[in-house]
């Protein structure tokens, strides 16, 4: 197994298959000849393959295989096949992508931070992109289902494992969206009880050297703001209003504030970041922008798209009225100063609307001519998104602005959508029909892992965010107030909810060992790349093939 681990990881590590590039395809192609090559898809070859992603501007896929047992008890195994750049490696980029002595001695030579020189100097560790984040544990999983695939050819084989190897988890998730549907599609053809699903994303360790055993992952949701405010010479600004005071008031609300922090057990979402922030002028002139926009992250455990919504519409009006307020007390004593200035006083009605409310009311109001416009605005801006003019977020906020002039709304306003991607919080405790089995594959895994002198503790939401969070839906929520309030849904961005609430798998986080993802010090464990990973997905595997979890 050592053996078999080590060549195959090297030839997987040398795809060059970075995210969001044609190389993904090279990886899932490396997955496909490998199925094809063991006797058991040469006898049933309609069990492996590539599977379409729907409108991908890469034309990637994933790479599928399936092994049939003696029963419905159902493993499902996955990763994703697509790595981060290599920019950071400086020098050695050329050899970024292999594994072994060569890269190891180039890396030594540079000034390696106290724990990776620690861990250079002791010889335990294996380097090179991908190695941890993740191909190390794609390549366990086919290895393992190299053995299962001669137990089914003998007919000992007591269930059945599905094993998915998906693109683009770096980025925007395409595949494991388009692979939940192709994994629907295979529980219900031949009626699969699906007890478990192994990500292999790699381990990490505590300060106290205990390996993490996650067993849900945490949720996100792209938030975006655009406010419209009332342009005006800026030798009469209190003839208008500055949308960038509105937005960087509703800034301080989230950034600064607990408001969007969830809380499970002892772990915590982090509060909002904002990624953008910006007025909308095209070109320098001496005027109030007439808009500002921005987006942000908003990570969760429970709290669902509708309420970030109703939260977001509610520190919206507030910040409105605040900068009318302060606009208008400026206003008071500015008057004092100018002899020329005689109103009364400055007032704007606040007006938010969500991105559905904005759409609704078009549609009332203008009908079939809304209907036209909008198909004719999205085929453009879906071309500008496949040929790679614009990505998903800048993608909504030129819908919204195209939107907005449709809608020639002349007043203030705030206008609040959703941008891709959005993850599902997801923790297997809490997954409906399997209540507390996170909680039991850790108690089974830490029972297990005595053998190697290995503790563990317990992580419910992995907030790194990960393709697991299209195993299930361990709470219900109104899935339309997403997809009504994400301006691109559709052709070019869309979530197969049903098939992943048909599919509510316990999920848990199988890989190895590793340290540093998204580094040049990224690094796997030798001891538990070929060893603790290997024999502990198989228990797994072996007991829910047999039992029901």
């Amino acid at each position: 197994m050592k053996e078999k681990i080590n060549r195959l990881l090297k030839e997987f590590i040398a795809i060059p298959s970075v995210s969001c590039t044609r190389d993904e395809i090279q990886a899932a192609e490396y997955i496909r000849d490998y199925f094809s090559g063991l006797e058991y898809f040469k006898k049933n070859p309609e069990f492996y393959g590539l599977y379409d992603i729907p409108d991908d501007p890469y034309d990637r896929k994933v790479a599928y295989g399936f092994i049939k047992g003696n029963s419905d008890n159902t493993v499902v195994l996955m990763g994703h096949i697509d790595v981060v750049g290599v920019e950071d490696y400086g020098e050695a980029i050329p050899l970024a992508y292999t594994m072994g002595e060569e890269l190891e001695q180039v890396l030594a030579g540079k000034a390696l931070p106290p724990d990776a020189r620690k861990d250079m100097d002791s010889g335990e560790w294996e380097w090179g992109r991908g190695v941890m984040d993740m191909k190390a544990g794609v390549i366990i999983h086919l290895a393992l289902m190299e053995e299962y695939a001669q137990k089914a050819l003998e007919g000992t084989l007591p269930g059945n494992i599905f094993f998915m190897g998906v693109p683009d988890e770096e980025s925007y998730s395409a595949g494991m969206r388009a692979g939940v549907t192709l994994l629907s599609e295979y529980k219900d053809k031949y009626n699969l009880h699906i007890n478990l699903m192994i990500d292999g994303e790699p381990c990490s360790v505590t300060a106290d050297d205990e390996m993490i055993f996650t067993i849900g992952s945490v949720g996100k949701v792209m938030p975006v703001v655009m406010v419209q405010g009332v342009t005006a010479h800026v030798g009469h600004r209190f003839a208008g209003i500055t949308p960038l005071g509105i937005l960087s008031r509703m800034e301080l609300k989230t950034d600064e504030s607990l408001v969007f922090t969830d809380s499970y057990e002892g772990e915590a979402t982090m509060p909002p970041t904002w990624a953008n922030m910006r007025d909308m002028k095209r070109k320098y002139d001496v005027s109030i922008p007439l808009r500002a926009s921005g987006y942000m992250t908003v990570l969760s455990f429970q709290t669902t798209p509708d309420v970030i919504m109703d939260e977001l519409k509610r520190i919206a009006k507030e910040s409105f009225e605040e900068s009318v307020e302060a606009l208008n007390n400026l206003y008071q004593e500015f008057k004092k100063l100018n002899k020329f200035e005689r109103k009364e006083k400055i007032y704007y009605e606040p007006l938010i609307l969500s991105y559905a409310d904005l759409t609704a009311r078009l549609k009332e109001e203008k009908g079939e001519a809304f209907d036209v416009f909008y198909a004719e605005t999205m085929k453009k801006i879906e071309g500008k998104v496949l040929s790679s003019e614009l990505n998903y977020q800048e993608a909504t906020v030129e819908l919204m602005e195209e939107t907005l002039n449709f809608a020639d709304i002349k007043q203030p306003l705030v206008l609040i959508a959703f941008a891709p991607p959005y993850y599902l919080a997801i923790n297997s405790d809490l997954m409906p029909g399997h209540e507390g089995s996170g909680t039991k594959l850790f108690q089974e895994a830490g029972e297990f892992m005595k053998r190697y002198d290995r503790t563990l503790t317990k992580e419910y939401y992995a907030l790194g965010i990960s393709d697991m969070s299209y195993g299930g839906m361990d709470h219900p929520f109104d899935t339309d107030a997403f997809s009504k309030n994400t301006p691109v849904w559709g052709k070019l961005y869309n979530i197969d909810f049903e098939s992943i609430a048909n599919l509510n798998m316990p999920c848990i986080f199988l890989g190895p060992i590793g340290k540093d993802p998204h580094q040049w010090t990224e690094r796997t464990l030798k001891k538990s790349l070929y060893e603790e990973a290997p024999e502990l997905n198989r228990y797994f595997i072996d007991k829910y093939m047999n039992e029901t979890l």
